[in-house]
């Protein structure tokens, strides 16, 4: 600019041009100073393309041509050297038609262009022509954009998830990574261009579209998305809204969750069916039954059966449980085939279904359970061999039963305990007094608990004699259960409930402790006789606890004999024999009790040590009206004379009695001729007199 003044030094006073040369001075310094705050690098061409100005931003993006930068060089100049040196690596091996291209661009200046330098930086060059044939050139270091924009291709491009870019203006999908071409079965200049709502299903898209439009980083939506073939797939989408060449796009993230879907939905199933017979499940049997008694809209008289198979253990205890799961499959099948319209067949437990009627009565209901029931009673036909079952049913109704699910739910179970209890392959409808007595029954398992607890039980003693000399010469050691309301419980009563409730064994180990201290007291020639529970056999533990017992109060173990029922010879496997075997190995004897009202008591006789067979007292009380007792009697009496065994008869009354089995040669007596049960500290052992205890 000072030389356009100098060159009107001679036509201008000097005081003027010296006026002039300053003002210029300052502008070149203003300007300067101006574009030396500027971020971009900026440079000043003439129209020859020589360098008038240039910022220090300048200098620095242009760095290994600095030493070339003076006023009045050629732009054109520069380049070559730089070319020549290695600095712009893009015009490597196409020098010249690179320099060629880069002077186009700055005389004919139409669009920003970008320029890569040999140390890596990527420059955004701008260049505008100016009124006197010179340029403005702008030079930004756009490098690190290039790279952000590089990673976000490569994540874009590479990504194993599937993303698209939407153009929310023209509703275009306008590009695509490979993951989503996969996913979509289109190819990419399939998928650029393609209208968005193409890949939504119909019903979906006028919610999707919203969407693409927005931000949203997290979305709970699922959506089906339409392949290219037309088929579907289950997506989980989120959006984020980017700008793309100066255009805002949405930038869609693809989730395949078609899979998760699957699985969830089985998983969903699963819970509420069941996996053998793909009937509902429990679950699923209470929700609806809670649903329809509970839920908004009444629905009107709703019935629940409980069907339960009968024989079916002994199915898998004989052949297996793949026999009982073909057997459970092909009773679901018959089942299926009987339901009504709206009725609900539920598996609930190993053996057990329901059945819950909508809209049926009892009566409509009782129907087609009796007719499920026959149906079970046909023969089944599992891997070539026939086997039989059964049914059971009971049946509760709402409202007429109750109006709630859980009560509805236990008073069908109710009737169904009772009819098995009563006639099995029978079908039982609920009655009030079936409450009343299951909660009577559940007061009663409260207080033999607290009984137990509290040591509220005690244990009597009933005298066994010899018939001939009258002298005692066992007592059997019986429970006893005086309750504070109730008064005296049978032991038939509150035995078979210890049994159920898992107490039997400590209720075992206290008669068997209590009966021992109590004999090593009593005459030396007088035993003790103590009655085993089948479940005391069954849990394995009976050994030790009577050597327990036997030890801790120093009783001889030729003084006490256990007392067995065939029940307990009718467990399955060798432990009942060997438990037997190994308590006889210690001299304690062993009683064969209510001898003659079972079905194989002559083969047990024969392999089991037994030491004493008792007849059981209903032989005894049709002794005078039925020969067929007397003959049985004799028999016995025979039987044990024969195998070296002590023969006692239970439930003697009489005189009459007394003396007939007597004569017959039975060894033992007792019943309440001789002595009630009583606790030990009444009991009383005179000399080996016929009267010693006096009838009661």
């Amino acid at each position: 600019m000072r030389k356009e003044y100098e060159a009107l030094e001679g036509e201008a006073p000097p005081e003027t041009l010296d006026a002039a040369l300053a003002a210029a001075d300052r502008a070149e310094k203003r300007l300067r100073e101006a574009i030396e705050v500027l971020p971009q690098g900026v440079v000043f061409l003439d129209e020859d393309g020589r360098y008038i100005l240039w910022n220090r931003k300048y200098e620095e993006i242009y760095c290994r041509s600095a030493d070339l930068l003076e006023p009045g060089a050629r732009l054109a100049d520069t380049l070559r050297v730089g070319v020549a040196r290695g600095d712009y690596p893009e015009a490597k091996g196409r020098e010249e038609e690179w320099l060629a291209d880069r002077l186009r661009l700055m005389q004919e200046p139409d669009a920003r262009h970008e320029q890569r330098l040999s140390n890596g930086r990527c420059i955004l060059i701008e260049e505008r022509r100016t009124e006197d044939g010179g340029s403005i050139g702008l030079r930004v270091d756009i490098t690190d954009l290039k790279q952000q924009e590089e990673s976000f291709r490569l994540l874009f491009d590479r990504n194993p998830l599937a993303m698209l870019v939407h153009d929310p203006e023209s509703g275009l999908i306008v590009n695509a990574n490979a993951s989503a071409c996969r996913l979509l079965g289109y190819t990419p200049e399939e998928l650029n261009g393609l209208a968005t709502r193409r890949l939504f299903a119909a019903q979906a898209w006028a919610i999707a579209a919203p969407m693409l439009d927005a931000d949203l980083a997290t979305s709970n939506a699922n959506w089906q998305m339409l392949r290219r073939d037309g088929g579907r797939v289950e997506t989980h989408v989120s959006t984020h809204a980017s700008t793309l060449d100066g255009r805002q796009v949405t930038i869609a993230s693809i989730f395949d969750v078609t899979e998760r879907c699957r699985i969830e939905r089985r998983m969903e199933y699963m819970a509420r069916h069941d996996e053998l017979t793909g009937l509902a499940n429990r679950s699923h049997c209470r929700e609806t039954l809670r649903e329809l008694l509970h839920g908004a809209v009444p629905a009107g008289t709703v019935t629940l059966a409980l069907i339960d198979l009968d024989n079916f253990k002994s199915v898998n205890d004989t052949y297996g449980y793949r026999f009982g799961d073909a057997l459970l499959i092909d009773a679901a099948l018959r089942m299926r085939d009987l339901m009504p319209p709206g009725a609900l067949l539920c598996r609930i437990a190993g053996d057990e279904f329901a059945i819950i009627f909508r809209k049926s009565s009892l009566t409509q209901a009782e129907l087609v359970i009796k007719a499920i029931i026959a149906v079970l009673c046909e023969p089944f036909h599992v891997h070539g061999n026939t086997l039989h079952v059964g049914a059971t049913a009971g049946m509760a109704g709402a409202p007429f039963d109750s109006g709630d699910h859980e009560t509805l739910m236990r008073y069908a179970n109710l009737a169904l305990y009772a009819a098995k209890t009563e006639r099995r392959g029978s079908c039982r409808s609920f009655e009030v007094a079936m409450d009343e007595a299951a909660q009577a029954r559940s007061r009663l398992e409260t207080d033999l608990r607290k009984a137990v607890r509290d040591d509220e039980l005690e244990v009597h003693y009933q005298p066994l004699l010899n018939l001939e000399t009258g002298a005692i010469e066992c007592c059997e050691a019986l429970l006893r259960w005086n309750h504070a309301e109730r008064g005296q419980v049978s032991p038939e009563v509150f035995v078979p409930l210890a049994e159920e409730l898992g107490l039997i064994d400590k209720l075992g180990r206290f008669v068997l402790q209590t009966a021992c201290r109590e004999a090593t007291r009593w005459p030396e020639s007088v035993r003790l006789s103590v009655n085993v529970s089948p479940v005391q056999f069954r849990n394995g533990n009976l050994l030790s606890t009577v050597i327990n017992a036997l030890s801790g109060s120093g009783l001889g173990a030729e003084r006490l004999e256990l007392e067995i029922t065939e029940a307990v010879l009718m467990e399955h496997g060798p432990r009942p024999a060997a438990i037997i075997r190994n308590l006889r190995a210690f001299g304690i004897g062993i009683s064969l009790d209510d001898f003659g009202t079972g079905y194989s008591s002559l083969s047990y006789l024969l392999n089991y040590p037994f030491t004493k067979i008792k007849i059981d007292k209903s032989f005894i009380l049709n002794l005078h009206e039925e020969a067929s007792s007397r003959a049985v009697i004799r028999a016995v009496i025979g039987l044990g004379r024969s195998l070296g065994l002590t023969v006692a008869a239970e439930g003697i009354e009489s005189d009459v009695e007394r003396e007939y089995l007597r004569a017959e040669g039975c060894t033992q007596g007792q019943g309440f001729l001789f002595g009630r049960p009583q606790p030990g500290s009444m009991l009383q052992f005179p000399g080996a007199q016929p009267d010693a205890l006096d009838p009661v």
